[in-house]
This record gives structure tokens, C-alpha cells and sequence, in this order.
């Protein structure tokens, strides 16, 4: 049902959360860059690499991200962001995959490895990043690890790739059992339930809440940790844990009903 594309972004592009919501950073870097100046952003590409050469369109990629996020979180933000665009084995990052990333929303920064071919997944990951930063600059440090993740995918704008909303709603409408948000908001349990799951149902849980509350609610959720998520929720948004569960995975199903 689902594109190649879409397929490979959750397949091959996964990191762990740990990664994602690092606070400071990123680690020393040398001076072999390239800069490009949008609005919003500073991008540092290796000179003759992959980013080098696509870099403008990162820069439009990235400046209609920052539109839509804050935007869709109805705040102020008029900081400037760094990103630095390394290339596969650099980077101080895991190693191995070819597209991955972490995130420094305290020192407006993030570092992402790409690599070829230009795609939806590339535009994704250096999003989904930069949503890290904007996120946490306006709304502070997170909860949980469901509510980072979950919002820095749920904020994707759809204008130059499908691996926002749309993908997520879609692939929770398809999902067979899904854990319950009881385990997925648990800290503890986040790292036992595999990326997939874990990536694209707290990035459709929380799409839903956003697409159905706005943001004024969800910014009462955002510091919940894994403890108080519960009683947060019920307290916000009226309804308890389970309910909740049952009611996104009903609007997923709407949702995904009205795609072609």
C-alpha cells in the first residue's frame, strides 16, 4: 500500500531517541565548510559532497519546515538555526547507515549524514531534525521520549515530500495491535518496542492531537513525563489514556480512508 519511497524512509532512516534529544552540542568541528545563508538557517556542507551540490534546495526544504512548525505550534521563533551536513562515516554519529541524525536544541544546532539520492527520506531526516531544535527552543525540554519524537515528525510539512501526517495516519490505519500508549509513553518501556512502531505511532498520536486540539493543549502535555502523562492528558484533553488511543486510532482510520 505503501510507496517504495515511503517504505525505505522508516526501514533504512531510524535513530535512536537518545540521539535525537542530545542538548548540547554538536561536538567541535573543523573548518572544512562550505556555508549557505538562508533566512532561518546556516548550512555547512563539505565542499564537492552530495549536500555541496544540493544544498539550496536543502535551504528551501528547510525554510518551509520552519514556516510550517511554527506555524502549526502558533508561537514566535525568529532564531536562527545551524546545520551541519556530513557525509557517510563523519560526523561523530553511529556509523554505518548512510542518512542519520541528532539534534542540539540548546545551541540552535543540528547534524545530520546524507547521501544520495535526493529524496523525500533526505528532506525528512534534516526536517525532522531541525523540528528538534525549533520544538525545543519554543516549548523547553521534553517529557518523554514520545512526545520528542513523536512531535518533530508530526510537524512535517508535506510540500516537497509524503512522510508527514499522511504517511503516519495512513500506516496506523494499516497497523494490526499496536502497544498501548500506556507502554509507549513509559520511558522505560520506549527503547524495548521497535523503531517503527514506536517512530510512527507517536508521530501519529500526536499529529491527531495537534490536527483535532491545536497546539494550545498539547503544550500542557509536552513536559509530562512518562509518569504524569496520564493524568496531564485526562486533565487537558478530558478523556483518559485508553479512550484516547481509541479515538486516534479512529481518526486514523478516517484518515487513511480518504487517501487515493
Amino acid at each position: 500500500m505503501f510507496t517504495r519511497l515511503t517504505r525505505a524512509f522508516f526501514a533504512s532512516w531510524l535513530f535512536a531517541a537518545a540521539a535525537c534529544s542530545s542538548l548540547t552540542g554538536p561536538s567541535p568541528v573543523d573548518d572544512r565548510w562550505r556555508v549557505h545563508q538562508t533566512a532561518h538557517f546556516l548550512l555547512y556542507v563539505r565542499p564537492d559532497s552530495f549536500a555541496s551540490q544540493n544544498v539550496e534546495v536543502f535551504g528551501t526544504v528547510l525554510e518551509d519546515q520552519y514556516a510550517v512548525s511554527v506555524t502549526r505550534l502558533q508561537a514566535q521563533f525568529e532564531r536562527r538555526i545551524f546545520g551541519f551536513f556530513f557525509e557517510p562515516g563523519e560526523g561523530g554519529l553511529a556509523g554505518g547507515p548512510t542518512r542519520e541524525g541528532v539534534a542540539y536544541p540548546l545551541t540552535d544546532a543540528f547534524k545530520v549524514v546524507t547521501a544520495a539520492p535526493l529524496d523525500g527520506n533526505v528532506y525528512a531526516l534534516m526536517s525532522h531534525e531541525a523540528n528538534h531544535v525549533i520544538a525545543g527552543q519554543i516549548l523547553g525540554r521534553p517529557g518523554t521520549s514520545f512526545a520528542n519524537e513523536g512531535l518533530a515528525s508530526a510537524l512535517l510539512s508535506e510540500r516537497y515530500h509524503e512522510l508527514g501526517s499522511t504517511f503516519v495516519h495512513a500506516w496506523t490505519a494499516d497497523a494490526g495491535n499496536l502497544p498501548p500508549l500506556s507502554r509507549l509513553v513509559d520511558d522505560e518501556m520506549w527503547a524495548q518496542i521497535d523503531d517503527v512502531t514506536k517512530y510512527n505511532a507517536s508521530a501519529s498520536f500526536i499529529a491527531y492531537l495537534l490536527d483535532t486540539f491545536g497546539a494550545g493543549p498539547f503544550k500542557q502535555l509536552w513536559g509530562a513525563s512518562s509518569g504524569q502523562f496520564a493524568g496531564r492528558l485526562e486533565e487537558v484533553y478530558g478523556v483518559t489514556l485508553d479512550q484516547a488511543q481509541a479515538n486516534w486510532r479512529e481518526y486514523a482510520r478516517r484518515y487513511g480512508g480518504l487517501r487515493p
